[in-house]
């Protein structure tokens, strides 16, 4: 019984201490930024291989990737994706961010195409059980004299090699000469299984270490990234665009430059990964409402296995929706020796609705056949708000595999998307 009593007295004296120093919920939320977004979208991706595309496995089912119909199994997909970010000012130069994350892929008809009894099986249908997730949640102090920020928890890794991957580490971030930006970055793991779009490579377990600068110096911008992966590699990176005008006529010339070096025991004879490179250079502008870009992309080996990015397309460039996931083009680690050359125009009419055309050809090589690619892209999108637009596109992509006995592929993708932020 005493113990009980204990208790009792421990919990009241709680209840009164947080009382005394409760404040009103009106003070609490006064120093709080609230901001999110919700996203849907519609996927529909029907690939056509010819003959490959009757072939199925051993159950009799059809296998992934080469079946007609929707996302290669007769299927469509519904995505949904909402965020909700909180971020407070705690006490002097201290503030938290907090952001929960809603994010699902439901399958329409059917299923996904894979044997009922593979891990990856997927049936189709409504999911009302996923909640909201902490995705994001970080410390941040700022120092004014020396214009320092430091931040540390769980947050976007923010890199040229990552596009919206999230990593356990910290940063920090130097401004203290008018227009450059210094960063040092340490990340210990991340969010791998929860995002998808990593490489395959094991480099995606290992800690990144590493450091940037930023240079902004209107016309001329320029980015240099230098890390290194644990165990696994050194990447570096340079970004550099200038832009120049004509009346009402706007243009920016950029190039691109990634490498990596990896370290001896992974590129140690009979193995099928090498050191990478990835070069880029793209002029675009505007005239009136239109808008155009056209380029230059090559990367990759003939006979080895190469990355790129890290995770998704990372922030360098590449156009069009399908052909730098294609087989031996895919940016996350593939083998393929790649060149592509882009086009695109656009129009905005009454600077709300835009529609464009975009085309992307060249050649993926390997050491002994190569495949012609080539990608078209139509799409629209339409600002209802400042806060809501409504877009979609409609990608073509063509594989001709220069090999007897290998059918030409097809792929067909449809997105429709409507997006709301504040």
């Amino acid at each position: 019984m005493k113990l009980v009593k204990l208790s009792l007295v421990a919990a009241l004296a709680a209840g009164a201490f947080s009382a005394a120093n409760a404040v009103s919920l009106e003070e609490a939320i006064k120093d709080v930024d609230v901001s999110g977004m919700f996203r849907y979208r519609f996927e529909s991706d029907r690939y056509d291989a010819g003959k490959n595309a009757h072939k199925t496995d051993d159950n009799g089912r059809p296998v992934p990737g080469i079946s007609n119909g929707y996302n290669s199994s007769k299927n469509n997909e519904h995505n949904f994706k909402a965020q909700l970010n909180f971020k407070a000012a705690l006490d002097d130069n201290f503030k938290a961010f907090v952001q929960f994350q809603y994010n699902t892929s439901e399958l329409g008809y059917g299923d996904n195409g894979v044997n009922p009894n593979n891990s990856n099986y997927k049936k189709s249908g409504t999911n009302t059980h996923d909640t909201f997730a902490v995705n994001q949640a970080y410390l941040e102090y700022t120092n004014e004299a020396y214009a320092t920020n430091v931040i540390f928890g769980k947050m976007e890794v923010g890199s040229i090699w990552t596009d919206d991957a999230v990593g356990t580490g910290a940063k920090v971030l130097n401004n203290s000469i008018e227009g450059l930006t210094f960063a040092g970055y340490w990340f210990d793991s991340f969010n791998d299984e929860d995002d998808g779009d990593f490489t395959g490579l094991g480099i995606k377990n290992s800690s990144l270490y590493g450091a940037a600068v930023l240079g902004d110096f209107d016309p001329f911008a320029f980015q240099v990234w230098a890390a290194y992966a644990n165990s696994w590699a050194f990447l570096y990176a340079v970004d550099a665009s200038y832009k120049f005008a004509f009346n009402d006529m706007n243009f920016k010339i950029q190039a691109q430059y990634l490498g990596n070096s990896l370290d001896s025991e992974h590129t140690k004879a009979g193995s099928t990964l090498d050191d990478g490179n990835f070069y880029a250079g793209k002029f675009s502008g505007q005239i009136s409402a239109f808008d155009f870009q056209a380029g230059v992309v090559g990367y990759g080996e003939k006979d080895k296995d190469t990355l790129v990015t890290l995770e998704d397309l990372g922030r360098v460039i590449a156009p069009g929706q399908q052909i730098f996931y294609s087989d031996g083009s895919d940016l996350r680690g593939d083998m393929g020796e790649n060149f592509f050359y882009f086009a695109g125009l656009g129009y905005t009419f009454a600077e709300t609705l835009r529609v464009g055309f975009d085309y992307i050809g060249g050649k993926t090589k390997y050491e002994k056949v190569d495949t012609d690619k080539y990608e078209m892209v139509g799409s629209i999108s339409y600002a209802y708000s400042p806060k809501l637009t409504f877009s979609g596109f409609y990608s073509y992509l063509s594989e001709d595999f220069n090999t007897a006995g290998v059918d030409n592929a097809d792929d067909q993708f449809i997105r429709l998307e409507a997006l709301y932020k504040f």
